[in-house]
């Protein structure tokens, strides 16, 4: 099934301003981006063929970790904030020993768990969806603002992923790839994180003068909850070391690395946040120690404890 169309869509609304730079580069053309029904997570460019290919898995995973980073800003936003505020030690596992805190866990893991089990399903007729999150679907309605606000950061977090997949698709029409594909993957990450940003300050100071650093922020997270997805998806056992992908902690590292100053208050306390409850789940935040001096200083260091052992 060709969405090159959707696809167009989901860039037109993401970053606007890059939409006819866009469209002179990879075209108008049909079949650019099609969706197929397989098993496992598809979404890639085939070389020869010209040709995007994704399936609805993908998409649903993509979905729900966005879901599932709102679930984990709502669940250690406060937490990360006061309990800093008094000294208490960086201890995410006992926190959750208080029932408020426990059930806001369980909230976040109801949903990641809904990600992991799509990895291993042969049919979406044996998936249940998760009644808390709402269905994607054509035309939908979210009177929810936290629903609404969450489903702007899964469509930038989709134009990220189809933004990589399209420079590899510009690699192999202008033969122009990198020898090296661990190093072909780096430069797609970097145009595609490119697309998403630089065009950021000038859209805001034209639609969002009052909101400075707003918009910038809000695509990068969109870029996070894009790498949290790669990182529930990829095996632990590749974090570190794959044949054709830079370790994982790289690729999300050189996202916190695009957030310059100034962002919004609520940027790096979202980060940690979301960090914190995918590194509580994947067993990644080590031993209880003292709170960093900033939550930026959490985000980095939750980031550089995504490793395989």
């Amino acid at each position: 099934m060709d969405v090159s169309a959707a696809v167009d869509t989901l860039f037109s609304g993401a970053v606007p301003e890059r939409e006819a730079e866009l469209k002179a580069q990879w075209g108008l053309a049909q079949d650019r981006v099609r969706l197929l029904d397989r098993d496992g997570f598809m979404l890639g460019f085939v070389p020869g063929t010209e040709t995007i290919q994704v399936n609805e898995i993908a998409l649903r995973q993509i979905w729900l970790t966005g879901y599932a980073a709102w679930r984990a800003t709502q669940a250690y936003n406060y937490a990360l904030t006061v309990l800093a505020f008094e000294n208490l030690d960086f201890d995410p596992v006992s926190w959750g020993e208080v029932p408020a805190q426990a059930e806001r866990d369980g909230a976040f893991d109801r949903v990641y768990d809904k990600v992991r089990g799509l990895s291993g399903i042969l049919s979406l007729a044996d998936f249940d969806w998760p009644s808390d999150v709402p269905f994607p679907a054509e035309g939908m309605k979210l009177p929810d603002p936290e629903e609404k606000a969450t489903f702007d950061l899964v469509c930038m977090a989709g134009t990220y992923v189809f933004a990589h997949e399209i420079r590899h698709a510009l690699f192999d029409a202008g033969g122009d790839a990198p020898h090296d594909i661990i190093e072909e993957e780096r430069a797609c990450d970097a145009w595609a994180l490119s697309l998403m940003l630089d065009g950021a300050v000038k859209y805001e100071q034209e639609h969002h003068p009052n909101r400075p650093g707003w918009v910038r922020a809000k695509r990068i997270l969109g870029v996070i909850i894009a790498q949290l997805t790669i990182l529930v998806v990829t095996p632990r056992d590749l974090w570190d070391a794959s044949e054709d992908h830079p370790p994982v902690r790289e690729r999300l590292r050189a996202v916190l690395d695009a957030a310059k100053d100034p962002v919004p208050d609520w940027f790096w306390v979202s980060v940690a946040s979301m960090l914190t409850a995918f590194a509580r789940r994947l067993s990644t935040l080590g031993e209880p120690r003292d709170f960093p001096p900033s939550h930026r200083d959490l985000a980095y260091d939750l980031c550089d404890r995504l490793r395989s052992v």
